[in-house]
């Protein structure tokens, strides 16, 4: 997707860290999200009141969150099951409170989900917890005190990662460090070239200091944008046997909702127009996607892009509950020009460069549209001004 490259998109995040605000674990709940993020990093930690940006759907954007992540930490204090909202109701008998929407979807998904007891909570009983939250107490809690604070605390970190999720580890972190320093010193130098021509130009993601390749699957195929046909194998996971067909046709949906996109995106780029998008988007993917576009606007240029190369990796197509989901790995070369929009002259142009990205869908009345695309890929096309401006 030529939008996602513009502006480098959050990766994905594996834990989700659930907890009130307020109540009698609401101090620890912080403190376990500050322990979890300083060793996994914050690229990989979710929660809501900081990752939710101003302006999206909350339950949207924690139902997306909760139902790609590969952990649910559930930080549960002594009002846990008895805590009331301003009407006097039990907190987890309101089928929108979002605790419950979190803890729920992620159980409904089978995830890893770690109760974690704090100021002396016992972990609630069946007839404390609504019926969609039952399962809960079956899972192996972790209990977590003030006294034993480092050794229970690290011991949560142990459980997170034996199921493979990777820590830093503090040459990693000094490392990230100095990556974010060279980063912002670059673009601070791309600010003061482009202001010189009088243009913000926009890169597709984060430099980093080391020369890499994206490395392809033995699965993919490169396929140019205009063949629709693909018959690469994929293998479908924990599908019964007479339901395979049916995936395996909406997998071929999937592929063509994207190139559907990818044609899309090249004449929104073009007009700086939005509302085709949502032809083909929604959720995240459409919200940052306007995003770019008002800043190009803003900045009145627009891009005319090519798109060279397409192909595919694994694309998993999965059932929650009666809907029909599917994560798709895509690889891509691009190369685009930066325009003026005043007088159309081309300011900057970018050299094919590839892109490595996992793409979201959800399917909606029949119908697939991207929900969310995380970028998986570092590199930094190679980026000149045009021969007016020399």
């Amino acid at each position: 997707m030529s939008l996602s490259n513009i502006f480098r998109p959050k990766s994905r995040p594996k834990i989700f860290i659930c907890y009130r605000r307020g109540g009698e674990g609401a101090g620890f709940g912080g403190r376990i999200a500050d322990k979890l993020i300083k060793h996994f990093g914050t690229h990989q930690c979710f929660r809501d009141i900081e990752n939710i940006e101003k302006g999206t759907d909350f339950v949207e954007s924690i139902k997306h969150a909760t139902g790609i992540c590969e952990v649910l930490i559930v930080v549960i204090g002594p009002d846990w099951t008895t805590m009331k909202d301003e009407n006097g109701r039990t907190r987890l008998d309101d089928i929108n409170d979002f605790v419950r929407l979190e803890v729920s979807t992620a159980l409904e998904r089978n995830i890893r989900v770690i109760p974690v007891l704090v100021g002396g909570a016992k972990m609630p009983t069946e007839n404390q917890l609504p019926d969609n939250l039952k399962s809960l107490q079956r899972r192996q809690s972790h209990e977590l005190s003030d006294l034993r604070w480092d050794y229970d605390s690290d011991q949560l970190i142990k459980a997170i990662e034996s199921i493979g999720i990777k820590g830093m580890s503090p040459k990693e972190q000094e490392a990230r460090k100095r990556k974010q320093k060279i980063i912002g010193a670059v673009a601070l130098t791309a600010v003061v070239i482009l202001l010189g021509v009088g243009v913000w130009s926009q890169f597709n993601s984060q430099p980093d200091i080391n020369d890499k390749k994206i490395e392809r699957p033995n699965n993919a195929i490169d396929q140019p944008i205009d063949v629709v046909n693909n018959t690469n194998s994929l293998d479908v996971k924990d599908i019964p046997e007479k339901r395979k067909n049916n995936f395996n046709r909406e997998r071929e949906n999937v592929k063509n909702a994207i190139r559907l996109a990818a044609n899309l995106e090249i004449e929104v780029l073009r007009t700086l127009n939005p509302g085709i998008l949502q032809k083909v988007m929604i959720g995240d993917a459409l919200r940052n996607s306007n995003a770019t576009l008002d800043q190009f606007r803003t900045m009145g240029v627009h891009q005319i892009c090519n798109l060279e190369s397409q192909s595919f990796g694994d694309i998993d197509v999965y059932e929650e509950g009666n809907r029909l989901f599917a994560e798709a790995e895509l690889f891509e070369t691009w190369s685009n020009h930066t325009h003026r929009t005043s007088d159309n002259l081309c300011l900057l142009h970018q050299e094919p460069h590839e892109s490595h990205q996992t793409i979201y869908l959800e399917q909606k009345n029949d119908s697939w549209f991207i929900s969310s695309i995380a970028q998986n890929s570092d590199l930094m096309p190679i980026t000149t001004q045009c021969g007016q401006y020399e």
